[in-house]
């Protein structure tokens, strides 16, 4: 690993510390592979079990690009900064992290005509 990649990671490592400890968590939270996944769609949309979601082939893309917007909504930053947390992830993650960015309130994310949980209760029925 060059010099470089390791301080790119470190520096990722810290700004992931950060954004989760703007939203109220832990900052270990945040670094933990896959729990920090879970934290976030706990916060985002109330319920973590959401993120396996991501696992459904096509449809798990969609989730991931909708989470980083969410995200993006929770920090007040535009649609655009979320295409940017997708498309360049460490470096606006570094913005809401080490910027100005304040957490407002991840429960704007979930709406009655959202489609995560349009997918979820279609399942829950289809079971029934």
């Amino acid at each position: 690993m060059s010099v470089i990649s390791f301080l790119l990671l470190v520096v990722s490592l810290a700004a992931n510390w950060r954004v989760y400890q703007k939203m109220g968590r832990q900052g270990w939270e945040g670094i933990i592979p896959f729990y920090n996944i879970y934290v976030q769609f706990e916060v985002l949309y109330g319920q973590g079990a959401k993120m396996f979601l991501l696992l459904i082939p096509f449809y798990g893309i969609y989730i991931a690009i909708k989470a980083a917007i969410d995200l993006a909504h929770a920090f007040n930053q535009s649609t655009g900064f979320g295409w940017g947390l997708v498309l360049l992830n460490t470096v606006f993650v570094c913005i809401l992290g080490f910027g100005k960015a304040e957490y407002m309130d991840g429960s704007h994310a979930v709406t009655s005509d959202d489609a995560i949980s349009r997918t979820l209760d279609s399942i829950a029925n289809e079971k029934k």
